[in-house]
This record gives structure tokens, sequence and C-alpha cells, in this order.
């Protein structure tokens, strides 16, 4: 009895196998091969999960806990809504000079042209520049400290430093 149970499965009919002593002898063989391809594992999951993951049930994602629940965001949003409007209650009072200054606060104050804004103007208008020159030239001189960056005292000094050195080698010569 139990021979011929064996070969009862052993002839069971399992599509593009035959049978399923052929599809069993297919996978031992196959099975050998795996630990060659244990490298593709996490890619091939990664690549299923990509895949599959868009068509994965939301309740289940929420039970799960890898999605927020839409439902209790609400609820905590309604509760957060409730609490302020509870508080706006009890609203401030402010002075009138306060009042005010919150009233004029996005008005910008209104620009008077100074003394360089005139003279910028004139020039623009009749495109003589020559006093702006003028007021460029005094800041200039202002910027400038003599005295520094001087390439030309730098060089001489290295001159002079080198004839030294000529000196004191001919000197420990003799």
């Amino acid at each position: 009895m139990a021979a011929s149970l064996t070969r009862l499965i052993r002839t069971l009919p399992v599509p593009l196998f035959g049978s399923l002593n052929t599809a069993a002898a297919f996978t031992i063989a196959k099975s050998k091969a795996l630990p060659r391809m244990a490298g593709w594992a996490v890619p091939l999951a990664i690549g299923g999960l990509w895949f599959v993951w868009p068509a994965v049930d939301d309740g289940w994602k929420i039970e799960m806990g890898f999605k927020s629940d839409p439902e209790a965001a609400a609820a905590a949003a309604a509760a957060a809504q409730d609490s302020a409007s509870a508080s706006k209650e009890s609203k401030i009072t402010l002075s009138e000079e306060a009042m005010t200054k919150v009233e004029n606060a996005y008005k910008a104050s209104e620009h008077t042209d100074t003394d360089d804004d005139k003279l910028l103007s004139v020039a623009v208008q009749t495109g003589d520049y020559t006093a702006l020159e003028e007021k460029w030239e005094a800041f200039n001189e202002k910027a400038i400290r003599p005295g520094e960056d001087d390439d030309e005292e730098e060089d001489e000094d290295d001159d002079d430093d080198d004839e030294e050195d000529e000196e004191e080698e001919d000197e420990e010569e003799d």
C-alpha cells in the first residue's frame, strides 16, 4: 500500500513538468546552485517590494505601522482646533497707540532726497559726472593708506638685505 501511495504521488500531474517526480528532480538539481545566487536575494527582494508595495492595502500598512492613520490625524487636528478656539475666547485688547502702529506698520516711510541723491540726479540729467568724480577721488585718497602695499620700498629692503648677506660672506671668507 505504501509503495502504491508513493507511486501515485510521484505520478501526480504537474504543469510544465509532467509529473511530480520530474518537478522534484528539477527542483533538487536547481537548489544546488542556490549558494551562488545568494548575493541576489537582497536586490531581488527590494525590486519585488518596489513592484508590489503600491498594490498592498493601506489598511494593512496602517495596521502594521508602516503608514500613519489619516483618521487619527484628522481627530488630533480637530481636537487641536477645539482647544485653539477655546483659547481664542480670551481676546487681547491693545491701546490706541499700539493699534495705530499696527495699522501703519505696512506703510513705508517717505523717502527724502539727500544731497548725494540730488547731485546724482543732476549728473544723470546733464550727463556731467565731474562732481561725482571729485567725490570718488576724495574717497579714494581717504581709503589709501600711504606706505601700505608699497612694493618699491619692499624691493629696496630686499636688495639691501642681499647686499648685507654678500658682505658678511666676504668677511667670513677672509
